[in-house]
């Protein structure tokens, strides 16, 4: 983004650190030698065609003469629908250089004083070639994802870079999958790519490169060329630690992102780097490539908060429901960009972490660290959301008593020798399991709806062989439980690594947090939302679920059906003339709150396990009592419920679970079809 900056503050550092460092002397003494995209006849028509960039009618094919590389990216649902996607990039270029390439290096190597007989000579020229090399526009190139999806990807534009939106299969609960380009041998790069598949709840992290993870030197010219293509890049003291810790806690489901204002060109030097040190991300980079090199300098000091901004709000777009981390440091304008995307998108960013940087070659003027910077930067922005640190050892206090970010999310992510409950140690890595009587939906199908939604992985004892000796395992007379969990009275039942819980509500208690299903613990504008969503969940139970279970078994569960008809006669009418109504009522009351929010959910303004619940009931008593609920939604009273019944039922992951074997059908569980019971509201008939 050229020329429009939004955030004057940053700028204005900025452009006081060029001044005061001289970047604009070190740029005119770099010669402009820049690769070019049309050095024959042939190159010149390709080049025009670029212009037209996907819509190119004659994309040309990558040679073994070319120089490709497919960057790694991140996999992500589609809001809509429920499928997975990904943006691929690929860059393409010649192997040769039309340019001077020694010229390039003998001006690089006289700014940073190195001798043309010194053994890091080469070095310079190894890593400068990226900047040289002849860009190929309107390529296009063929890559096989996985096993057996082929993929085309381009035609590039004019820059050489292509950037395309592919549907993808699943991952079939794989982290990474990988992507092979379809070239001629010959062809040199990076030739293979992975692929991230990231669910769309849980915790991600957002960082910063230069001088957050990676020692440049961003405020200092000749640093970064020293820097950039000679030195051997080192980690910023400290921050491997800390991101290895981080990875530990947030576990391996989470995408890492990482943001840098450097141009493409740099993307193989700083894979190699990240790979080396830090978590498996996608680098993303800035979309100009081929630059000049007195324009690297420019785009790694100027206009970066505009850019990171563009680039996180694309970010959201992909993963609006995960809990982000946002790290960076003093020397350009991460604080100024986290501070807006947090405004942007509340409740999106639950932690930021700034590296205060205190060389003075790599923060260029002390004016950046001073605290007045950093409350301006975070106007708006609760205090216990951000901090500055200057030695990463620092975020592991976090977690003290006495600090204030002790209630916040990032109290618990940070202290490296806190001690979990037991039950939790072996909860990462192993899916939920589901205990319950095959051959009814009964109450396990609120569990499951949960799970369903989530895309958790579990497993269901109703679907396995010899499932039933499991669940009369769990609730037999001998079962006296363990060290840790008492035995369970009735199913549903769920175990998650050494933890045992059973009623359908506690069940519920617990996984809500955990499956991004009810509002955030920190959310300011709904607090103690977990226990205001479980009494919503509790009601429709009671009065949805419970209740109609003792519509077919008023007197005793232990009788049959046929002992109890005529008193379950009185009961059906009962509930249908008078319960129902009172519960329907309820929650259309509820729909139309304030508290609600906007939309069609119970509380908050988002799907909640409370609405799972709801629907469930809901679907429930429309196949015990078909008169009564067909009259309640023929009547326009409860438009709000059914059409909370209407959104749930929409939901991608819901609506495949619902045409699954895994949905069973309605027999003898709670929800039974008896006509004798089937009273509308003027009677049976």
């Amino acid at each position: 983004m050229a020329g429009n900056y939004k955030y004057t503050a940053a700028l204005d550092m900025q452009h006081r650190t060029r001044k005061e460092r001289r970047f604009d002397e070190t740029e005119r003494d770099l010669p402009n030698v820049s690769s070019s995209s049309a050095s024959t006849s042939t190159d010149k028509a390709f080049n025009i065609l670029s212009y037209l960039g996907k819509k190119n009618p004659f994309p040309r094919s990558i040679t073994d003469k070319d120089t490709l590389w497919l960057l790694d990216n991140t996999a992500y649902r589609n809001e809509k629908t429920g499928k997975w996607e990904a943006e691929f990039i690929t860059a393409a270029f010649s192997q040769d250089s039309s340019c001077t390439v020694i010229d390039a290096v003998s001006a690089v190597a006289r700014k940073i004083d190195l001798d043309e007989n010194d053994p890091n000579y080469p070095t310079i020229e190894e890593r400068i070639r990226p900047f040289l090399q002849d860009i190929k526009p309107g390529a296009q190139v063929n890559a096989l994802h996985g096993d057996n999806t082929h993929l085309k990807l381009g035609p590039g534009g004019r820059n050489g870079i292509s950037s395309d939106i592919k549907s993808l299969p699943g991952s079939d609960g794989v982290h990474h999958v990988s992507t092979t380009a379809k070239v001629p041998k010959g062809t040199d790069g990076i030739l293979h790519m992975k692929t991230f598949f990231a669910e769309p709840q849980g915790w991600a992290v957002i960082s910063d490169i230069d001088d957050t993870i990676k020692v440049t030197q961003t405020s200092d010219p000749i640093g970064i060329l020293r820097t950039t293509f000679l030195d051997k890049p080192e980690p910023c003291a400290g921050m491997p630690e800390l991101y290895k810790f981080i990875q530990s806690v947030i576990q391996d489901t989470s995408p890492w992102f990482y943001l840098s204002a450097s141009p493409y060109n740099l993307y193989s030097f700083l894979r190699e780097f990240s790979h080396q040190h830090y978590p498996h991300g996608t680098i993303i980079l800035r979309d100009a490539s081929w630059m000049s090199l007195p324009g690297l300098l420019t785009t790694l000091t100027l206009g970066t908060e505009d850019y990171k901004v563009d680039r996180m709000e694309k970010i959201h777009s992909w993963i609006p429901q995960r809990k982000m981390i946002c790290i960076g440091d003093s020397t350009q304008s991460d604080p100024e960009a986290y501070g807006e995307i947090y405004r942007s998108f509340p409740g999106w960013v639950k932690v930021i972490l700034i590296r205060k940087v205190e060389d003075i070659a790599a923060i260029g003027i002390e004016a950046k660290n001073e605290p007045e910077r950093f409350e301006k930067a975070f106007k708006d922005v609760p205090r216990n959301v951000w901090h500055v640190f200057t030695d990463p050892v620092e975020c592991n206090k976090l977690a003290s008593p006495t600090r204030h970010f002790s209630s916040h999310p990032a109290a618990r992510l940070y202290h490296p020798t806190m001690s979990a409950p037991k039950r939790q140690k072996s909860s990462k890595d192993v899916p939920y399991e589901l205990i319950y009587w095959p051959g009814i939906p009964g109450r396990g199908e609120h569990i499951r709806l949960a799970l369903e939604e989530a895309g958790a992985t579990y497993t269901d004892t109703a679907q396995i062989e010899k499932g039933m000796d499991q669940v009369t395992a769990q609730i037999a007379d001998s079962n006296i439980g363990d060290d840790l969990n008492p035995p369970p009275l009735a199913p549903p039942i769920l175990r998650h690594g050494d933890l045992l819980i059973s009623q359908t509500s506690n069940i519920l208690l617990y996984l809500g947090p955990r499956l991004g299903l009810v509002p955030a613990e920190d959310d300011e504008e709904h607090p103690d939302a977990l226990y205001k969503v479980n009494a919503l969940a509790l009601t429709a139970l009671d009065g949805l679920s419970n209740e109609v279970h003792d519509t077919h078994h008023p007197i005793a569960s232990g009788l049959y059906y046929e002992d109890q008809k005529e008193e379950a006669k009185r009961k059906a009418k009962d509930f249908v003339d008078n319960r129902l109504p009172k519960f329907l009522g309820y929650f259309e009351r509820v729909l139309q709150g304030k508290a609600s929010g906007e939309g069609p959910w119970l509380y908050g303004g988002q799907l909640t396990y409370a609405d799972l619940v709801l629907f469930q009931c809901i679907d429930g008593v429309k196949f015990a009592f078909r008169k009564a609920l067909s009259a309640a939604e023929k009547s326009g009273k409860y438009a709000h419920v059914f059409k909370l019944y209407g959104a749930v039922q929409e939901r991608p992951r819901i609506q495949e679970y619902l045409a699954s074997k895994r949905r069973q059908d309605y027999s003898m569980g709670i929800y039974r079809y008896y006509e004798e019971l089937d009273f509308g509201p003027e009677g049976r008939d």
